[in-house]
């Protein structure tokens, strides 16, 4: 007798526990790289909205705490990634996570991207709609590209201030949230003031006055 295959759910239940997994067990979970991945590769592809939601998690996640033993499989996490930016992926939380994918490798990893390719991208996929729980991880690797003053955020800057305008004035967002990009916009305004006097004047006057605010924290 031939056996039924496994219903949705329980592929669902089986991908968001792997993310789950890999998020809890941190650096241990690259000795477990190489049987996850390939799952989690294959899920990001699945017609079920909530699996590549997961799916996008778990690769984050593995990517994240698993370091070098990832590094072979940025190829393929970049391409099936960079389908659920589409158009055609129409479940915003899907879309969030990922971009938080992308966050947590850039954090990690981020001479093993060709960030001028993935930025414009990833950027123009936020602000983050639906899961904010990936925001801290979104908006603090922009951050951190902006305080370094990495080349490849450098001339995205009028874009990137565009999304973080969008961010401070939002009831959905946290006050860490909101503080941590007001520390980067105040790095850029010590450090490329006159340049950032045009970009900060064709924001909205509440946007830019919630930008100046957080800025201006201590």
């Amino acid at each position: 007798m031939q056996k039924s295959p496994h219903p949705p759910q329980d592929k669902t239940m089986v991908v968001a526990t792997l993310a789950e997994v890999a998020q809890e067990m941190g650096a241990p979970i690259s000795a477990y790289v190489d049987k996850i991945m390939p799952l989690a590769l294959k899920e990001l592809a699945s017609s079920e909205a909530t699996n590549r939601r997961n799916a996008a998690f778990c690769v984050g996640e593995l990517c994240k705490n698993s370091g070098a033993a990832a590094l072979k499989y940025y190829p393929d996490i970049l391409q099936g990634l960079h389908r659920l930016f589409a158009n055609s992926e129409q479940d915003l939380a899907v879309r969030d996570n990922a971009a938080g994918a992308i966050a947590r490798m850039i954090m990690v990893q981020p001479q093993s991207i060709p960030l001028n390719q993935v930025l414009p991208v990833f950027i123009k996929a936020l602000p983050l709609k639906e899961d904010h729980e990936e925001s801290m991880a979104v908006y603090s690797c922009l951050c951190n590209l902006l305080l370094s003053s990495h080349p490849q955020i450098l001339t995205l800057v009028p874009d990137v201030i565009h999304v973080f305008a969008q961010v401070v004035v939002s009831p959905d967002e946290s006050d860490e949230v909101k503080t941590t990009i007001g520390k980067a916009v105040s790095h850029l305004i010590s450090v490329y003031g006159q340049q950032m006097q045009p970009i900060l004047s064709a924001l909205p006057p509440a946007h830019a006055n919630a930008l100046a605010a957080f800025a201006s924290r201590r």
